[in-house]
């Protein structure tokens, strides 16, 4: 049984050739996730001959997840026997350090330099026993080497390499599917402030480090964050995903997450960051106000408030938007009173559905200052008793609504709150122990009021 079996491997080690799949793939998809993860299925066809066959499937990424490589054939039955990977690239100092032992040609040293033949010994430094004299030589630089040839293990892109068995001679197709770390997408975006509707621009920043080019490739992105352990399985199921129409970015729900299909073919060239306009809304309604946290409540005397700028907008189709956003960086710009356009600030928006509010901060208010004074403390192991003073000021030349929210830091079997919020003042409890003041300050206008809360233990 043993000598059969040595019979057969050294029959078909005979018989194998090797078939190099073209690079260029027929049809190629890529799926982009939030964490540096992305999913390639791309269709080739090369023609092959009836027998044991070294099928190498150039260009795929050098980052590329093995086990979550599935390659599926047609035209002709195959059987798979095994599936490599091989990254070992064509470098100089690849090249010197895979041919130690291997016949070379080089040239000595000197500044007549002679043409010899020898065995190439150790790559640092480069060493050589001369096949003319067996004299040993210690060359001043690699680049004197000549090498006969490429060495078996080295390659140069990155391939799969599957041995496999062909029923017939065919033009084979195969359909493969992988995972690949080295590529990553972010919303980044342009908000334009208007006097009373912003413009927001939205656009998908692809950076592709895998190791690999991708041609004239369908690109889909999905916001959400991802399981990993089930990634392999989302794949399998890519046939359902139908092809977007040529128009605006179509975003689709999908498994949870949010699927944005790019409605045209792009190439995504390894080491390159490529930008794709999503989002193009015009004319959002919004609403601009500033806005205070009080938390401290200690008898310390009087204490300065500062007021942060924030913009926020439904977002819905009503008002004009209506789409969901993924997670990124907003940059906000406005233009001044000669129509000249500033950089004003950003924030960082959190994954929101349609129909959520917005809520971005643009800064620090300028123009609005006040200070909050503790007017009366009692305090002992039963109760305690605080009045707080507020005095808040609109210097500036338009009038605007300013948030006071008070999150009182005390727990209880019974909490008593009040304000002398009342004319130009709204009260809003949010929580048992959070409440948010609204106060609207004209122009050059001032608003004072007290509020007090009492908790018993």
């Amino acid at each position: 049984m043993k000598k059969a079996l040595l019979t057969i491997g050294m029959v078909l080690s005979l018989a194998e050739a090797s078939v190099t799949i073209p690079h260029k793939a027929k049809e190629i998809a890529v799926t982009v996730y939030n964490n540096n993860l992305a999913f390639v299925h791309e269709k080739r066809e090369v023609r092959v001959k009836k027998g044991l066959q070294t099928l190498v499937c150039e260009g795929v990424a050098s980052q590329v997840i093995t086990p979550s490589v599935v390659p599926q054939f047609s035209g002709a039955d195959v059987r798979l026997y095994s599936q490599n990977f091989r990254y070992n690239l064509i470098t100089l100092d690849s090249l010197l350090k895979n041919s130690i032992g291997r016949k070379v040609s080089f040239y000595t040293n000197g500044e007549k330099p002679k043409l010899e033949k020898g065995t190439l010994l150790s790559s640092a430094p480069v060493v050589v026993k001369s096949a003319h004299d067996g004299k040993i030589y210690a060359l001043e630089a690699p680049t004197q080497v000549i090498f006969p040839g490429i060495p078996p293990a080295m390659i140069t892109r990155p391939s799969l390499v599957w041995r496999a068995e062909i029923a017939a001679d065919a033009k084979l197709g195969i359909d493969l599917k992988y995972l690949s770390r080295g590529i990553k997408w972010k919303s980044d975006y342009v908000l334009d402030l208007k006097e009373k509707t912003l413009d927001l621009h939205g656009w998908i920043t692809i950076e592709n480090n895998s190791g690999a080019t991708y041609e004239n490739a369908q690109i889909r992105c999905i916001a959400g964050e991802l399981h990993e352990a089930r990634a392999p399985v989302q794949y399998r199921n890519l046939k359902t995903m139908a092809m977007p129409a040529p128009a605006a970015v179509h975003e689709e729900s999908f498994s949870g997450y949010h699927l944005y299909k790019i409605p045209f073919r792009e190439t995504l060239r390894d080491k390159e960051q490529k930008q794709i306009l999503f989002i193009d809304k015009k004319g959002i309604g919004y609403r601009q106000y500033g806005k205070a946290v009080n938390s401290y409540f200690e008898n310390y005397g009087v204490r300065k408030l500062s007021f942060a700028n924030i913009v926020t907008f439904d977002n819905t189709k009503a008002n004009h938007a209506g789409i969901p956003l993924p997670a990124g960086v907003v940059r906000m710009y406005q233009k001044d009173s000669a129509g000249e356009t500033h950089y004003i600030g950003e924030d960082r928006l959190s994954n929101t559905p349609e129909g959520e509010r917005v809520k971005l901060t643009v800064g620090t208010l300028f123009d609005v200052t006040g200070e909050k004074r503790v007017t009366r403390f009692v305090s002992d192991k039963y109760h305690r008793e605080v009045e707080t003073a507020y005095e808040i000021r609109n210097l500036g030349k338009k009038p605007i609504d300013v948030k006071i929210e008070e999150r009182i830091p005390s727990y209880g079997t019974k909490i008593t709150l009040h304000s002398s919020c009342k004319k130009g003042c709204k009260e809003v409890k949010k929580s048992a122990f959070v409440r948010e003041f609204t106060i609207h300050l004209p122009a050059k206008g001032r608003y004072d009021f007290t509020t007090s809360f009492e908790v018993v233990y």
